[in-house]
Parts: structure tokens; C-alpha cells; sequence
């Protein structure tokens, strides 16, 4: 593992280190961020398709633990409850691959970066739109759409958490939740781009290093979450949000 960390440069390895340290901590407090985080740092620095590959090992295991940290009772439950959500995103993922492979998807990842946005917005500015339920057909339509914006972007969080804060989903239930959806996601992007060649002997090294520093962020982020009561924990995510969505207009700018 050393002798190909030693092929990158020195400046490029501290770079991920430090940005999967930030990305773990800011995780650990929230339960989700970590790609749109890794993806824009090294998108600003020229290494767009680097981060992407580099992104995909700590995402994963990081969500893993994000679930592992719940009982199976939990994980059972949340699984039957989402049931319909987890479904259509899955089928969303594999269709959005497809989709980027042969379509331009800028206009809809800017629509949904600014629906993510405003949404986000006016609640964190108390306008609040009435509190809805989990059905069958929210569920399937944030699932798909959370799906075919991950299979084409490498970016599922946003909206994701976007459909859970809009049905007042609890803080816990919410961690474990993203955890579930985006420990799904995080496998399936690692097959696409073993089939695409992103992740290959060298990029794979070094995402795979990546998860220390991104697992020691969020061990520290978890134990401050653990302090946030449900308010709290709301603005932190809305605010989060509202940046997402503004990332998310970027990229539909800037491509890669």
C-alpha cells in the first residue's frame, strides 16, 4: 500500500487526508455531506475524477458504522418503513448511471440543487410547508430522484436528507436512515466505477488509506451529535443543506 501512496505526490496525500478528516467530522454530526465535501475540494483544485475515485472507501465504511452504531431492532424496522424509499432509489441509481452515460444531466441537477436550496431555505427561516407523511408515493418519487441524481453524480445526500426533514423524521431514526440509503449508494458506486476505471489499483489504494482519517472525523463528530437535540440538529442540517444545493447548481455548471 506505501510503495503506491508514495506515487502520488506529497501535497496531493495531505490534501485528502485533511479533506476526509473535515468530511468524517462533519459526517459524524450530521450523517451525510462526506461526497458532496471530498467531490468539491478536489473539483476546486483541478482533481475532480481523483476525488471521485478517492471518496468511495471512506463513504462506505463510514456508513457502515453509521448503521452499525443502531440495534437490529432498529435497523429492521427503519428497513420495513423505508421500504419503498430505499427500493426506488436503488432502481433510481442504476438508472441515472445509464442516463449519464447518455444524456446531459446539467438542467436537472440544477433544478434539484435549487429545489434543495429554497426548500431548505424557508424552513430554516421558519416558513415551514405542512408537515407530510411517509407514503408510498413520497417515498417512491424521493427515492427515484435521490437514485438518478446519485447514479449520475456521485451526490445522493442533499436530497435524501431533504425528504427526511420534510416528513419530521427523529434525529436518531434519520442518522440511521441516511446510513442505510447511502451505505447502499456508496456499494453500488463502487461496481459503476470499477467498470468504469476510476477506481482502479492506484486510485483504490488511496481511497482505502482514506478511510482512517475519515473514520477518526467521525468517531469525534458522532460524540458531538450526541450533544445536539433535535432543534438543534434540524439547523445544522437545513444549513448544510442550503450549501448542498448551491453545490449542486455548481456542478451542473462545471461537469467533469
Amino acid at each position: 500500500m506505501l510503495n503506491v501512496i508514495h506515487q502520488f505526490e506529497t501535497s496531493t496525500v495531505l490534501f485528502f487526508v485533511t479533506v476526509c478528516f473535515v468530511a468524517g467530522f462533519i459526517k459524524g454530526i450530521v450523517g451525510f455531506a462526506m461526497p458532496m465535501i471530498i467531490l468539491g475540494c478536489s473539483a476546486a483544485l483541478g482533481m475532480p475524477l481523483l476525488g471521485l475515485a478517492v471518496l468511495i472507501m471512506p463513504t462506505l465504511v463510514t456508513n457502515i458504522y453509521q448503521v452499525s452504531l443502531f440495534g437490529k431492532a432498529e435497523l429492521v424496522k427503519s428497513i420495513r418503513d423505508f421500504r419503498f424509499f430505499l427500493f426506488a432509489c436503488l432502481v433510481g441509481l442504476f438508472v441515472g448511471a445509464n442516463l449519464f452515460a447518455a444524456a446531459n444531466l446539467n438542467t436537472l441537477i440544477a433544478c434539484i440543487g435549487a429545489v434543495v436550496f429554497l426548500l431548505s431555505l424557508l424552513q430554516l427561516v421558519n416558513i415551514r410547508a405542512p408537515k407530510r407523511t411517509n407514503s408510498r408515493a413520497l417515498s417512491g418519487i424521493s427515492g427515484a430522484i435521490t437514485g438518478l441524481l446519485g447514479g449520475g453524480t456521485g451526490i445522493w445526500g442533499p436530497t435524501t436528507v431533504l425528504y427526511l426533514t420534510s416528513i419530521g423524521t427523529p434525529k436518531k431514526r434519520q442518522i440511521l436512515v441516511q446510513g442505510l440509503t447511502f451505505a447502499f449508494s456508496s456499494l453500488f458506486l463502487l461496481f459503476a466505477h470499477l467498470y468504469t476505471g476510476v477506481f482502479n489499483q492506484e486510485s483504490g489504494i488511496l481511497s482505502a488509506f482514506m478511510v482512517f482519517p475519515a473514520m477518526i472525523g467521525m468517531i469525534l463528530g458522532v460524540g458531538i451529535q450526541r450533544y445536539l437535540n433535535q432543534d438543534k440538529f434540524r439547523v445544522v442540517t437545513l444549513i448544510l443543506l442550503c450549501i448542498g444545493g448551491v453545490y449542486l447548481i455548481y456542478r451542473s455548471a462545471n461537469m467533469f
